[in-house]
């Protein structure tokens, strides 16, 4: 369930913010991502337990509107750090991590809750549904990384040029849906 999640062309905010994470960073990076991925993973886990065992109800309607808007500061914040504005970046980038995952799962918590009604314990489902969206990312991060990587290879390829550009897709992609929550 949580694999398929992420996978869907429907829900097109974990491919927008995994593409911010894997244009800025490298293989070579990869404790770094594995830290990002697991920081996701873990907020996102932490808001579905807080739903499912909380009593807390998410206004979904704000979440809705809410992790666009994150992953459209994260896209700015890109782009501000690579043109050396910002220096220390790795913090701010984990915190826009650890938000994503949390409202993420926040908003599909309703979703996961209700698939695992039928069973007699409810943290192993929400536990298996999280595990299968760490994986996910996970394998999304890879593909997004290994594309990455084989443009670099290309001659003549400016990766600042590649990060602006990148950037200002997932600008404008993110501000459409902004919109469209505010306005329909």
């Amino acid at each position: 369930m949580g694999g398929k999640h992420v996978l869907k062309h429907s829900i097109y905010n974990y491919i927008l913010f995994l593409i911010l994470l894997a244009v800025v960073f490298s293989f070579k990076q990869w404790k770094k991502l594995l830290l990002l991925v697991t920081s996701l993973v873990l907020s996102y886990f932490s808001a579905i337990m807080l739903v499912a065992y909380g009593n807390f109800i998410p206004k979904i309607e704000i979440i809705k509107f809410l992790i666009p808007a994150i992953i459209l500061s994260l896209a700015f914040f890109t782009f501000l750090s690579f043109k050396n504005i910002l220096k220390s970046k790795e913090k701010y980038v984990l915190s826009f991590t650890i938000l994503f995952g949390f409202f993420n799962g926040l908003g599909s918590s309703v979703d996961v809750i209700l698939n695992i009604k039928r069973y007699e314990s409810e943290f192993f489902p929400i536990l298996e549904a999280t595990l299968g969206v760490g994986a996910s990312v996970l394998i999304t991060v890879l593909g997004l990384l290994t594309v990455t990587t084989l443009l670099k290879k290309i001659p003549k390829f400016d990766k600042k040029k590649w990060v602006f550009v990148t950037s200002a897709v997932v600008s404008c992609l993110s501000v459409f849906f902004i919109f469209k929550q505010v306005f329909y």
